[in-house]
């Protein structure tokens, strides 16, 4: 009897060792996800950009020139532009560009302004004078939006 008592302890024993690391294994877990859910790399939500001013050009080729004036604010990451588009103040797109893109400079600050200009080639012209959306995507997915009209 003596014998079996003595194996039932050290079962008794190793049982609690593996439930304590298991209970150790599912707290980092739960930790791990909770604090990598805090500190996640820049959200969408914490870009702030805004257009401060744009100019819409219709060159005599047919394209347009898109230069917009972009602010972003001191409490806002650091972000690229990499999209531009020019749209009907209906959102019906006029054209886009992702390639030709130039920012000065190119990231831009916190708390720093910064020159985007860009070309595209539309599928349909709009006259002089027709109120035009420029719209920006940046790195991060955020779409912002000035509205102006083709001079």
């Amino acid at each position: 009897m003596r014998s079996r008592r003595s194996i039932s302890d050290i079962v008794a024993v190793v049982l609690l060792i593996v439930i304590a690391i298991a209970a150790a294994v599912i707290i980092y877990m739960w930790l791990s996800g909770l604090i990598g859910s805090v500190h996640t790399s820049t959200s969408a939500t914490q870009v702030k950009l805004e257009i401060t001013g744009a100019s819409v050009t219709l060159l005599s080729n047919g394209n347009y020139t898109v230069q917009a004036t972009v602010y972003n604010p001191p409490d806002s990451p650091s972000t690229s532009i990499t999209l531009g588009e020019l749209e009907f103040t209906n959102g019906t797109m006029i054209c886009s560009n992702t390639s030709g893109i130039k920012v000065t400079p190119s990231s831009i600050s916190p708390g720093q302004s910064a020159t985007v200009y860009f070309i595209c080639k539309p599928a349909t012209t709009a006259p002089a004078g027709t109120p035009v959306e420029v719209v920006l995507v940046t790195s991060q997915g955020v779409q912002v939006s000035y509205t102006t009209s083709v001079s």
